[in-house]
């Protein structure tokens, strides 16, 4: 009968110092930055598309990263553009990505040059 008391005493001061988590420290735990959710700020609809996707992520360091580099390609239903190419560069602040520079050309489906990608708009 007294281990009885002891494990149900435990188990009530247990209960008692199990307090919940507020709702901000739920968010700030959930919500770490990593680059490719810095992209996905910029681009909040890059998975809702029904197109081909290529990403491509480059860190300077495997542990502990503080450059990256993001590229995204994306296919288009477009008569005259073939594919948009998105290139990130990212830094870290502190826990935080922030897109640094951000630069876009485009793969033509027509004209003089459909191989590659360019920084003027397609014809």
């Amino acid at each position: 009968m007294h281990k009885l008391w002891i494990i149900l005493g435990c188990g009530i001061f247990l209960t008692a110092c199990n307090q919940p988590i507020a709702q901000s420290q739920q968010q700030a735990a959930v919500q770490k930055s990593t680059a490719m959710h810095a992209v996905l700020l910029d681009q909040p609809n890059l998975f809702h598309d029904e197109t081909n996707l290529k990403i491509d992520q480059q860190f300077n360091s495997a542990e502990n990263p503080t450059d990256a580099e993001i590229t995204v390609e994306q296919a288009q239903l477009d008569d005259s553009v073939a594919a948009i190419r998105t290139e990130y560069q990212l830094k870290r602040d502190q826990e935080t990505w922030k897109v640094v520079n951000k630069k876009q050309s485009y793969q033509c489906a027509r004209g003089g040059n459909t191989k590659t990608f360019q920084f003027e708009l397609c014809p």
